[in-house]
C-alpha cells in the first residue's frame, strides 16, 4: 500500500524553506565558529592554539565516533507511522532512538578515556594536556541530540530547531569573548565549548517535548508499552540503526583525522593551520549541507513509492549545489588571504594555499551531498557504509603518505583525490538503486496484471 504525502508544496519547496531556517541556525554558527577559532588563535599564539586544536578534533572525533545518528532512525521508520496517524508505534520508535543515544554516549566515554591514554603520547600532549582532552571528550558526550533532532524534522518543525541551536553559537561566542577579556588558557576556551553544547542540547530537549506534547493531544491511543514490539513493527530498524551510525563515524575521517595525522606527522603548528583553513572550507557546505539535511525528511516521504520523484529531486538538488560549489572556490581563490588574516592572523598565512585546495575538495563533495541520504531514505544505508569504507581504506594510507611526501598541502591533495572518489561511487549505487527499483516496481506490477 502506498502511503499519500502531503501535496500543499513540493518536496524541493519544503526542502528549500526547511534548509532555509537550518542554514538560519548553522550558517550563524559557522561564522560565530571562525569568530571563536579566531579569538582563541591570537590570543594562544601558534604553538598553544595547536595543543588547542588537537584537543579540539580529537574530543569531536570520539564524539562523532560514540553518538549514532538516531534523527534518521526516527525519520526513516517514524514517518510511515506519522503519516498513518498511528502514534502508538511513532512512540515507541521515538523511545528505540532515545535509548540508543544513551547507550552511545556510555560507549563514547569508554572509548575517551583509552584513547587518550593512547593518543596523547604521540601527539606529544603532556600530563596536563591528556587530562584536558580527558575532560572535554567526555563533557561533548552529553551533548545527546539527535533523537529531539529527528522528531522536529519529522514534524515539519525546522524553524524551531533553528531557534533551539542558535543557542551553541550564541554561548560558546560568548564564553569565548569572556576567556579572550580575562587572558584565560586552553582550559578556558575548552569549558565554553562544552558548556555551549551542554546548553544547546537542553535547548533542543525542551523544544522537542514540547512539540511531542502538542501533537499527541488528543491521540490517547497513544498509551500503551513505550518499547516493548518496536523491532517487529520496525523490520531491519537495528540494521539502519547500525549502518547509519557506522557511516556518520567514518565521517570523522574527513573532518578530525587530517588535523590529528598533520600534529603527529608535521607539528601543532600545521595542526593549527589546518584546523583553521578545514573550518573556513568547510563554511561554503552550509549551505548545501541544510538542503540534504532538510531534504531528507521529504526523500524519506517520496521513498514509500514515488520513486522517479526521488531522482528528480537528487538532479535538481545536485546542480543547484554544484553551482554552488564553483562559485565558492572562486570567492576563496580571490578572498583567501584576507579570511585567514581576519581569523588567524599573519601567523597563518602559510595555509593559503592549502585553503584553496580543500575549497575544491568541498565543492567536488557538493555535487553529491543530497545522494547519500537520498539512498539512506530508499532503504539502502549498508550500501552507502561500504562506499565509506571503501573510500575510507583509500584515504587514510593516501593521506598519511602524501603529508610525509608533500607536507600540509599533501593532506589537502589527499582530501581532493577521496572527494572524487566517493561522489563518483556514490552516483553509482544510486543510479543502481533507483533502475533495480523502478524494474522491480514494473516486475510487480507485471505479475499484477496477470492474476
Amino acid at each position: 500500500m502506498t502511503i499519500k504525502v502531503r501535496q500543499d508544496d513540493g518536496p524541493i519547496k519544503r526542502a528549500i524553506r526547511n534548509a532555509g531556517w537550518l542554514l538560519a541556525g548553522k550558517g550563524v554558527g559557522g561564522v560565530f565558529s571562525l569568530v571563536y577559532l579566531g579569538l582563541a588563535a591570537q590570543s594562544l599564539g601558534a604553538e598553544r592554539f595547536g595543543v588547542f586544536a588537537l584537543i579540539l578534533s580529537y574530543g569531536q572525533a570520539v564524539s562523532n565516533l560514540a553518538q549514532f545518528q538516531s534523527w534518521q532512525t526516527l525519520i526513516r521508520y517514524g514517518a510511515a507511522h506519522e503519516a498513518a496517524g498511528d502514534y502508538g508505534k511513532l512512540r515507541r520508535v521515538i523511545w528505540f532512538t532515545v535509548l540508543l543515544d544513551i547507550g552511545a554516549a556510555l560507549v563514547g566515554a569508554a572509548l575517551g578515556i583509552a584513547g587518550v591514554y593512547l593518543v596523547g603520547g604521540q601527539l606529544g600532549w603532556s600530563g596536563e594536556e591528556q587530562t584536558l582532552a580527558l575532560l572535554f571528550c567526555t563533557s561533548l558526550l552529553f551533548g545527546l541530540r539527535g533523537t529531539p533532532t529527528g522528531i522536529l524534522r519529522l514534524f515539519d518543525r525546522f524553524d524551531t530547531a533553528a531557534y533551539a541551536e542558535t543557542v551553541l553559537p550564541a554561548m560558546r561566542l560568548a564564553g569565548a569573548l569572556l576567556a579572550w577579556l580575562t587572558g584565560a588558557s586552553i582550559l578556558g576556551y575548552l569549558v565554553a565549548w562544552s558548556l555551549a553544547e551542554l546548553a544547546t542540547t537542553a535547548a533542543i530537549w525542551w523544544a522537542s517535548l514540547r512539540e511531542v506534547k502538542r501533537r499527541n493531544a488528543g491521540h490517547v491511543h497513544t498509551k500503551g508499552p513505550r518499547l516493548r514490539g518496536v523491532v517487529g513493527e520496525n523490520p531491519d530498524i537495528w540494521k539502519f540503526a547500525w549502518a547509519t551510525n557506522l557511516t556518520t563515524s567514518l565521517r570523522l575521517v574527513w573532518k578530525q583525522f587530517p588535523v590529528l595525522a598533520v600534529g603527529w606527522a608535521l607539528d601543532s603548528v600545521a595542526a593549527g593551520g589546518l584546523k583553521i583553513a578545514t573550518q573556513l572550507a568547510g563554511a561554503i557546505h552550509k549551505p548545501t549541507l541544510a538542503l540534504a539535511r532538510s531534504v531528507y525528511p521529504e526523500l524519506a516521504k517520496l521513498a514509500l513509492g514515488a520513486y522517479e520523484d526521488v531522482r528528480r529531486v537528487v538532479v535538481r538538488s545536485s546542480v543547484a549545489a554544484g553551482m554552488a560549489g564553483i562559485l565558492a572556490v572562486a570567492i576563496m581563490a580571490i578572498f583567501g588571504r584576507f579570511a585567514l588574516d581576519l581569523v588567524g592572523g599573519d601567523a597563518y598565512s602559510f595555509v593559503y594555499s592549502v585553503l584553496v585546495v580543500l575549497t575544491i575538495a568541498a565543492a567536488v563533495e557538493l555535487c553529491g551531498v543530497v545522494v547519500e541520504p537520498a539512498l539512506v531514505a530508499l532503504g539502502r544505508p549498508w550500501q552507502v557504509l561500504l562506499v565509506r569504507v571503501i573510500v575510507a581504506a583509500v584515504y587514510v594510507p593516501l593521506l598519511v603518505w602524501m603529508i610525509q611526501a608533500f607536507g600540509l598541502i599533501g593532506a589537502a591533495w589527499a582530501t581532493v583525490c577521496s572527494s572524487l572518489m566517493l561522489v563518483a561511487c556514490l552516483y553509482a549505487v544510486f543510479r543502481r538503486a533507483v533502475n533495480a527499483t523502478a524494474s522491480s516496481i514494473v516486475a510487480d506490477d507485471t505479475r499484477g496484471g496477470a492474476r
